[in-house]
């Protein structure tokens, strides 16, 4: 089993957040800061040593952790530099706080090919076209530059593609098998939002939402 977690979030704003440029830079810088906050450590007295595992050099810094990005770490991911195989974890900690920070909404659904397939194959059935099944979101890599972790998967469609993509969920869910039901119109729900999402993106001069997908087994 694993998670399948869609995103609505401007492709190119994603994008943008690794793009190395200085606003993305200290953006990233910040919002590491703010989710991994450094550890209060008395009488170390150094600028350097309050940084914590932000800072390369700290003096008696903590001992480097997977799952938490380093400074070079989030130097490597805002300049879209690869990361070695051992921080990957790290640098998708650091991609799926752009993301908690950015989207405008999310929707997690334990999920495996399987469960994908199984519910392509009912909403099929109900009349849906193809095109707009759950496993064409994986068709166009995202494309942001950093590695996937084993069995990851992502993709990602523009606006127009996800709004239309609900309605035509939406038109296949009476005849849909009840087995089927539950998840499709849990999902079905989450995709109608992208009008108001939106909207309320046009309202905040922000690119307007398009739908990311990512699935990483557990």
């Amino acid at each position: 089993m694993g998670t399948v977690s869609l995103h609505a979030i401007g492709i190119d704003e994603l994008r943008d957040a690794f793009a190395g440029t200085d606003a993305a830079v200290g953006r990233l810088r910040s919002l590491a800061l703010a989710t991994w906050p450094p550890e209060d450590r008395p009488g170390r007295g150094s600028l350097l040593s309050k940084l914590g595992p932000f800072s390369r050099q700290a003096v008696g810094a903590p001992v480097v952790r997977p799952e938490i990005p380093t400074g070079r770490d989030v130097d490597d991911v805002a300049h879209g530099r690869e990361v070695p195989p051992d921080r990957r974890t790290a640098a998708w900690a650091l991609v799926n706080a752009v993301i908690a920070d950015t989207a405008w909404d999310s929707l997690a659904l334990p999920a495996d090919d399987r469960t994908i397939d199984d519910l392509d194959f009912a909403l099929a059935s109900a009349g849906l076209p193809s095109r707009f099944g759950l496993r064409q979101l994986f068709d166009r890599p995202t494309g942001i530059p950093v590695k996937k972790l084993p069995g990851m998967a992502d993709g990602y469609v523009r606006r127009d593609r996800a709004e239309a993509m609900a309605s035509a969920w939406t038109a296949a869910l009476p005849d849909l098998a009840p087995s089927a039901a539950p998840l499709a119109r849990r999902i079905t729900q989450w995709l109608a939002g992208f009008p108001v999402w939106a909207a309320s993106a046009d309202e905040a001069g922000r690119p307007a939402p398009d739908l990311v997908v990512w699935y990483r087994p557990d």
